[in-house]
């Protein structure tokens, strides 16, 4: 090709020198111009329009050397302006040509790289027109969705594939989209047909073009990963809360069995009151009566401390329920009330009548009394006697949320400790696991609260610390 198009260079020059025609044979060399734009680059055309350029003079000063020619001169100034503009017009053309092609290089480089961050991160993109449903989505929108690449997406499609209960959520969404309502925000299941189970997150939002026409962007996130992460987390702290718990049974073994032996102990001092009641020679069947009626109330009060202790022996799933705040710290009191006897320690109960019911697991928040309870009368060991005083008390706060304080007269609780207090494994005790106050904070936020330490200030009148946290109100639907 470069052979050829000398060839024809050399060819113009000769006619253009040789021949008799009275005419601007040097226009001619705009075809050799042109064609080199498609051999060569930048420099190959500026050298051809130079060899051009050079080619035309010669052939001028061979052939009008001798005799001055005013049309010759100007045919010399046609050609030569017509060189020169053809070339700048090559070298523009190209150059535009180059950008355009980087470019559509640059694009499809960013659109393999969205491509590949979509499938890592198992995020797709979609798009749609709102009334009409017009839809777009990637290629890991469509793997995501359990379809297969080259299938147009329609709302109908995206509905059979979604759980069968979660369907009603995704028609509201897709309902308001079409109306054009505000973005969209939802976390729901996919089901394949093959089986497989997926937890996908949608977030769209909104834009209007410049013809006033909605369409929403969005991004599809698969987060099953995510969602098993979560419950599988769910079920450890369940089955560790559940080992605190029946460790802290066995600590607590004296006064359960305390708990129940006064019921049974008051059962039979009265069975045997109702059998001389009943064995007189006149039987006194009102005091009969009586004794009975007590049976039944101690019976009913043990059978009540062995279902508190069965339910927090029992490893099951947290079980919500409205609350009254008050019952649940006093029935956790009563499990601990031997261990406060034994250790000699005054227990201070400020109990706000009338607060507002909590919504919550009972036995998870039994275990969080208990745990605090039994914090406070331990670190209260080494106080001389008539000293060890733990103060329970609940109010509502300025926020309107519930708040508990469990307060010991103790040693209180060193600075450097206080940071790392309801960390896992971390423990103030020589002998403690460092697993009571992260089970307790657990419990607490699970319920929407939040949980701190305070230890005393060096002017309060005592020393110890003190553990605040606190509960949303429950107010039903």
């Amino acid at each position: 090709m470069s052979a050829l198009l000398i060839c024809l260079m050399l060819l113009i020059f000769a006619i253009d020198t040789f021949s008799p025609l009275d005419m601007a044979i040097a226009v001619m060399y705009v075809v050799v111009v042109l064609l080199s734009a498609s051999i060569w680059g930048r420099r190959g055309v500026l050298q051809v329009t130079a060899s051009c350029l050079g080619l035309t003079l010669l052939s001028y000063v061979l052939t009008h050397s001798e005799v001055f020619s005013t049309a010759a001169s100007g045919r010399l100034l046609v050609g030569l302006l017509a060189i020169s503009v053809t070339s700048v017009l090559v070298l523009r053309g190209q150059a535009a040509t180059n950008a355009l092609l980087a470019r559509e290089d640059a694009l499809r480089r960013s659109e393999a790289f969205l491509a590949g961050t979509q499938r890592i991160s198992k995020t797709g993109s979609f798009s749609f027109k709102s009334p009409g449903g017009e839809m777009y989505w990637s290629d890991e929108a469509a793997r995501i969705y359990g379809y297969p690449l080259d299938v147009t997406p329609t709302m109908e499609r995206i509905l059979a594939h979604t759980a069968p209960e979660d369907r009603h959520v995704v028609q509201a969404a897709i309902d308001q989209s079409l109306r054009c309502e505000g973005p969209v925000e939802l976390r729901h299941r996919l089901l394949l047909p093959d089986g497989e189970l997926k937890y996908v997150h949608v977030l769209s939002h909104p834009r209007h073009n410049k013809d006033g026409e909605c369409e929403y962007l969005g991004a599809l996130t698969d987060v099953t990963a995510a969602v098993l992460a979560e419950q599988a987390l769910h079920r450890s702290q369940v089955q560790l809360a559940h080992a605190t718990r029946v460790t802290m049974l066995g600590e607590l073994a004296a006064s359960i069995a305390h708990e129940v032996n006064q019921p049974l102990a008051a059962i039979s001092t009265n069975g045997e009151a109702c059998l001389r009641w009943l064995n007189r020679p006149q039987p006194e069947l009102d005091e009969a009566k009586a004794t009975v009626t007590s049976i039944l109330e101690a019976s009913a009060r043990a059978t009540g401390v062995i279902k508190r202790i069965r339910a927090l022996a029992r490893r099951s799933d947290p079980q919500y329920a409205e609350l009254d705040l008050k019952t649940v710290v006093e029935e956790s009191v009563d499990l601990v009330r031997r261990e406060l006897n034994n250790h000699h320690v005054a227990l201070m109960l400020g109990l706000t009548p009338d607060l507002p019911p909590v919504f919550g697991d009972r036995v998870q928040l039994q275990q969080v009394f208990i745990n605090l309870l039994m914090n406070a009368i331990q670190a209260m060991a080494s106080c001389q006697p008539g000293q060890a005083v733990l103060t329970l008390q609940t109010q509502r706060n300025a926020d309107g949320a519930l708040q508990v304080s469990v307060s010991d007269s103790g040693p209180g609780i060193p600075p450097a400790d206080m940071p790392r207090l309801f960390e896992a494994f971390y423990s103030t005790k020589e002998d403690g696991m460092g697993m009571g106050l992260p089970i307790c904070r657990s419990i607490i936020e699970n319920h929407g609260g939040r949980i701190w330490a305070k230890a005393a200030t060096p002017d309060s009148p005592v020393a110890g610390a003190t553990i605040y946290f606190t509960l949303p109100v429950h107010e039903p639907d």
